[in-house]
């Protein structure tokens, strides 16, 4: 993941305009100043815009016409002489403040009036769209995912996440226009006020409910996984633009009011290696192991984000803290949001000046019990780093047992440049395989994904690519190898209920991801709906308990916005439970 802090340069290309202006007037010939502050980006006078604004809304624009910078850059004058009866055509625009803006700095000169609306064009992304060389990089094919599933493939999958995530900013911003500003706004303010909060209710506390969260979500045994959870806080680079010593980022902390430091991603590989294939081997050869490991590693953070928003089930949190939820919620909407809103060479830059959200990797030198160490900035990010240690934690059987191609496999897969595409387009493919499974049971999931990781290379990245294209066969086979998991589990839970896991120390059996039923529960009913996929009746006119954990989230996020706290611990009761 990466952040984009505040001291990040903005990028010109937007979202959407940020002030939807929509009109029908004519332009008669008048001179108009608008002054503003650069530094603040502000007018001086707001009478100025309004008065701007106003007149012109919708116009036709002429070689006559002239656009004059003063020349200390800080004033214009817009000059229009009346049209002839026959040019006056209608005309849309959509023209804001920080258009016009960005216009006046970036043209210290006289411009035709007809530049300046082609200007305003070049300088917005309309809606749907992303930023201009992530868009095009999909479009064209231009991008390391063209050798692994296609053009046509990837751009596929861009476009459906990137519509998932605008339609979600939306949401957090309630605008219907989002300018990339309004996003980083949105997550460098909220990424201060929880890492604040964080700060004052403890981060230990949080590190502990991190990782209890995760062995609930996975249903993992305390004696299975080791977990070493830190929450870092906020680099130094992002608060005071540099790096700090140990002792400095200390006393920073203590200044701010907020935890300082830094990610450790020692070994971290900027790009793809060089490394020749082993002995024996070629490029050619072993391209499936490659596709294999980048469609793995996309899916691996398209589960993770799933997981981000985990902090909604913490009834203390919700209580407490409803204020952190929504910030929590917020600075992961930006953050997924800032992957297609900013090109590939600033997020490499920013990754290379040392601004990373999170980390994670495995210490396997303990085979009887794997470590999963991990970091985060904030809460949110901890979770998010957790869950990609447990579903990678699944897919180690998907590697190479021969330990040359495994190296060579990874050195061509797993480094920061491939990871931003991975990013992208993860949450979508995870989303095709998750759909295939017929109960919405974290435990079927996960055995699904590990028989799945069993397959040879080119029979697994033939389902993969089936379940994005859509193909009733690759969707059939996970099914089928649902089904396999499901009878496994049934045998396995003969005298015990399939749920979540039990982590108290009395009666449980090590190793064992099942929990007993309920005093007073029917235990063959229980069963039996969970196999069936089938969930109680609710008695709300919306019946929140037959609905996905996407929409249950959104649900969530929604009641926070409003403050329905009563409606998100329901919520977030029912989606415990799935």
């Amino acid at each position: 993941m990466s952040n984009k802090g505040k001291n990040i340069k903005r990028e010109t290309y937007l979202l959407n305009d940020e002030e939807d202006i929509e009109r029908n007037v004519t332009v008669k010939g008048k001179k108009y100043n608008i002054d503003y502050d650069p530094i603040t980006g502000k007018f001086k006078n707001p009478d100025d815009f309004k008065k701007y604004k106003k007149e012109i809304e919708d116009m036709e624009p002429e070689d006559s016409d002239r656009l004059t910078i003063s020349d200390d850059g800080e004033s214009a004058i817009i000059d229009t002489e009346p049209m002839a009866a026959e040019s006056k055509k209608k005309r849309k625009i959509n023209l804001s403040e920080s258009d016009i803006i960005n216009i006046l700095k970036n043209n210290n000169q006289i411009v035709r009036k007809s530049d300046l609306i082609e200007s305003i064009k070049n300088n917005l992304i309309s809606e749907a769209n992303m930023n201009d060389n992530v868009r095009r990089s999909f479009e064209s094919g231009e991008n390391d995912y063209n050798d692994i599933l296609g053009q046509e493939l990837t751009n596929q999958l861009a476009q459906e996440a990137f519509q998932e995530i605008a339609d979600n900013i939306r949401r957090k911003t309630g605008k219907r226009n989002v300018s990339l500003n309004d996003v980083q706004s949105l997550l460098g303010n909220s990424l201060m006020a929880a890492a604040k909060e964080e700060n004052r209710i403890g981060i230990e506390n949080l590190e502990r409910k991190a990782v209890d969260m995760i062995r609930k979500q996975f249903n993992i045994p305390v004696n299975a996984v080791e977990f070493d959870a830190k929450i870092v806080g906020l680099p130094p680079q992002m608060l005071v633009g540099r790096d700090m010593t140990p002792q400095q980022m200390e006393q920073l902390s203590r200044q701010a009011g907020v935890k300082v430091g830094k990610i450790n991603r020692e070994g971290l590989k900027m790009s793809k290696g060089e490394k020749e294939p082993p002995q024996g081997k070629t490029h050619e050869e072993l391209k499936p192991a490659i596709k294999r490991r980048r469609l793995t590693n996309a899916m691996m953070h398209g589960a993770a984000r799933k997981s981000q928003n985990l902090h909604h089930l913490d009834d203390q949190l919700r209580e407490e803290n409803p204020e952190l939820g929504r910030n929590y919620a917020n600075l992961m909407a930006a953050n997924d949001a800032n992957y297609f809103l900013i090109d590939d060479e600033t997020i490499r830059r920013e990754g290379e000046s040392g601004i990373h959200a999170g980390n994670v990797k495995l210490d396997l030198s303990n085979p009887e019990k794997p470590k999963i160490i991990a970091q985060g900035m904030v809460f949110p990010i901890l979770l998010h780093e957790l869950s990609k240690g447990v579903v990678e934690l699944m897919s180690l059987w998907g590697l190479s047992e021969d330990p040359e191609e495994r190296k060579y496999v990874l050195d061509k897969t797993d480094n920061l440049a491939s990871e931003t595409n991975d990013i992208r387009l993860g949450t979508k493919i995870w989303e095709k395989f998750v759909a295939q499974i017929p109960v919405n049971n974290q435990e079927v999931i996960s055995l699904t994904w590990n028989m799945l990781q069993e397959l040879p290379d080119n029979e697994y990245n033939q389902i993969i690519e089936g379940l994005i294209s859509g193909s009733g066969d690759a969707q059939n086979k996970v099914r089928r190898i649902a089904e396999e998991a499901l009878e496994e589990l049934q045998r396995e839970a003969s005298e015990d209920v399939f749920g979540g896991y039990d982590d108290s120390p009395e009666g449980e059996d090590e190793g064992d991801t099942l929990t007993p039923p309920e005093e007073g529960e029917e235990e063959d009913d229980e069963l039996s709906r969970l196999i069936k996929g089938d969930e109680p009746e609710g008695e709300d006119e919306i019946d929140y308990e037959r609905m996905s954990k996407r929409d249950l989230q959104i649900a969530i996020d929604d009641a926070l916005d409003a403050g329905d706290m009563d409606l998100v611990r329901h919520l977030g009761s029912i989606l415990n439970k799935k």
